[in-house]
């Protein structure tokens, strides 16, 4: 078989578009302009040294953004690593949550300058915590894409669940 040259596509934009087109632009361009970014290039040590700790590098990063975001806001943040489960045939994603009790053990540790023997044990507990669940998240034993489809079905059957405060 063979195929025609390509052609380019000349695409009619209605004016309406292309006036909401620039002004998402331009709102784009004014959030960016609010953005501080500093860069600081870390070379001390890498994933190698990490992994030689029996540490996931991944699950490492979750833990120190756990203590970052801590030292900065004073508060833990649920938050959320993609997971893909590539195990099952068409996978998709699923959620790991990375603000676990053992990670929020281990920020503790560190802020309350508890011994390092002690933070050192918390670490490792946050670290393979995390791990775990990545690794179940992977295999298809996560439960966030399951309760948001019986969330789904809920409200197409009428018996929408009301989430909890903040849920969204």
């Amino acid at each position: 078989m063979i195929l025609s040259p390509p052609r380019r596509l000349r695409w009619i934009i209605p004016q309406e578009a292309v006036d909401q087109i620039a002004g998402a632009r331009d709102i784009a361009n004014e959030m960016k302009g609010d953005i501080d970014l500093h860069i600081l290039k870390h070379d001390n040590y890498g994933k190698g040294f990490i992994k030689t700790c029996k540490m996931s590098p991944d699950a490492y990063i979750q833990a120190a953004l756990q203590l970052a975001h801590y030292k900065n806001q004073q508060k833990f943040c649920l938050t959320y690593e993609s997971s893909m489960t590539r195990l099952f045939r068409g996978g998709r994603t699923e959620t790991v949550r990375s603000c676990t009790s053992e990670s929020c053990a281990f920020v503790r540790a560190i802020t309350d300058k508890q011994p390092k023997v002690e933070v050192r044990q918390l670490m490792q507990a946050a670290i393979s915590r995390h791990t775990d669940l990545f690794r179940e998240s992977m295999c298809g034993k996560g439960i966030d894409r399951h309760l948001f489809c019986l969330y789904i079905v809920s409200k197409y059957l009428g018996r929408g669940v009301p989430l909890p405060p903040g849920g969204s």
